[in-house]
């Protein structure tokens, strides 16, 4: 009898995790002001079994809010895998930014622009 009830509660507790993201999922989280830059650095990892980064084309892509997806721009990592993006956001709000390097790892960061 005990375990019926635990079924559906894990159901349940499982359902409201998913129906609403946590800021952890969305990206890094950070405060700026109106006018200021953001640069974000990163450097790509490797493939399975191999020691060399991956290198290739880097695209930055940006939304407000939950408006759409939009590019903002592209770079390429240098022979090490690195690369560098500066922003500076013209309007106020919350605004997320997606980075996906040619190893696939996207990642995201979350900037309340004030």
């Amino acid at each position: 009898m005990r375990r019926r009830l635990l079924v559906p509660v894990a159901v349940a507790v499982l359902a409201a995790s998913v129906a609403v993201p946590s800021f952890g999922a969305a990206g890094k989280g950070y405060s700026m002001k109106l006018g200021s830059t953001f640069t974000i650095t990163g450097r790509t990892g490797s493939a399975v079994g191999t020691q060399t980064r991956a290198v290739g084309k880097v695209v930055l892509a940006a939304r407000w809010g939950v408006g759409p997806w939009r590019l903002l721009t592209t770079t390429s990592t240098d022979s090490a895998g690195n690369y560098r993006f500066t922003i500076r956001p013209h309007r106020l709000g919350d605004l997320t930014l997606r980075i996906t390097p040619p190893d696939d790892h996207a990642q995201r960061y979350v900037l309340h622009v004030s």
